[in-house]
């Protein structure tokens, strides 16, 4: 069998067609390559998908945090607004 080389794309179109239904058999006569491609494109897909839940579930904690922190501090700006403002301090355009 001539070695093949196939872009992401097929790669990811083959195994959309396994998922669809197709078999191993049929894809591998089909694009005339071993199942053992086919499987082994199909853990690595799988393998790629674990990482990046795991890698979107760290950005998701890391942007809920992010979140807290600002809403923190824009509760600190608006306290020390008010306080400029009962002690009489304003803003230079509304003093002319």
């Amino acid at each position: 069998m001539e070695r093949k080389y196939y872009s992401q794309q097929e790669v990811k179109m083959i195994l959309q067609e396994l998922a669809d239904g197709q078999t191993v058999e049929d894809l591998a006569k089909q694009y005339d390559i071993s199942k053992a491609s086919i499987y082994r494109w199909k853990k690595r897909a799988e393998k790629t998908g674990a990482e990046e839940i795991n890698r979107l579930k760290k950005v998701d904690e890391e942007n809920q945090r992010l979140k807290a922190l600002l809403a923190e501090a824009a509760l600190e700006i608006q306290a020390l607004k008010e306080q400029l403002k009962q002690r009489g301090w304003t803003k230079a355009e509304d003093r002319d």
